[in-house]
């Protein structure tokens, strides 16, 4: 059955031109049997052109039911055919993109897992040299506080400016001893700040030394200005140091 309809679908083509012919003749003679029966003087001879007529008419209906048969089995039946299963099988996404979700408190909370092994909490951690800040000479990503080098602990205030043209969104990542040496983003935020609080860096999850904090901004276009990097110290409040 599915060898004779995919048959039928390949010569469709020369089906229809049979059709078309046949319909042709048969309206042809339908109306020269019309004609003959209007100028017929004698019973047979009408007779005779009434039978025509209903010839012509059953050739025209068979030919035109024909002609839509084979339209369905071309377009319909037989592409079914050739992939069963195409509708069934659903194409899985390429990317899932979720909406990023504005944070109203601009909590920055770092998933970092403290490293074992951490300094007794009498033991003070002096403030190593720090490298002076770096890229945040740049207009739309700069760090006004901290200021390079500054003890920080607990809740840290970061303020700044996080803004440009086609602005897109803004994050902050952190470097440091705690962090295995790698950079970890530690917020994203999409609401431009021209200049003000960028967030709130909750520090008691990591253990005192030095860090990097970087503020990067990005544009819709896919670039993003060169970020701001300035050197902290993170400390203990309970000792002071």
């Amino acid at each position: 059955m599915t060898t004779l309809l995919e048959f039928i679908a390949r010569i469709a083509v020369f089906i229809y031109i049979l059709a078309a012919v046949g319909i042709f003749f048969a309206i042809r003679g339908l109306v020269e049997a019309r004609r003959k029966g209007h100028l017929a003087s004698f019973m047979l001879e009408r007779e005779a052109a009434r039978r025509q007529q209903r010839s012509a008419v059953t050739t025209l209906l068979t030919l035109s039911a024909l002609a839509s048969i084979v339209y369905i089995i071309d377009t319909i039946v037989a592409p079914n055919l050739s992939n069963p299963l195409a509708e069934l099988t659903p194409t899985p996404p390429l990317f899932t993109t979720q909406a990023p979700t504005a944070s109203p408190a601009r909590l920055l909370y770092p998933t970092i897992t403290p490293t074992i092994g951490l300094p007794p909490s009498d033991i003070e951690v002096q403030p190593t040299a720090q490298e002076p800040a770096e890229g945040c000479t740049i207009a739309g990503a700069t760090i006004t506080v901290p200021e390079p080098g500054q003890n920080v602990s607990g809740q840290v205030r970061v303020e700044g400016e996080a803004d440009a043209l086609d602005f897109s969104h803004y994050k902050f990542e952190l470097r440091g001893a705690g962090t295995n040496d790698q950079w970890v983003v530690v917020g994203t935020y999409m609401i431009a700040v021209s200049e003000g609080l960028l967030g709130v860096w909750d520090s008691t999850s990591l253990p005192p030394g030095p860090y990097t904090l970087r503020l990067s901004v990005f544009q819709e276009s896919g670039g993003n200005i060169t970020p701001c990097d300035v050197p902290v110290v993170i400390v203990r409040r309970d000792t002071g140091s």
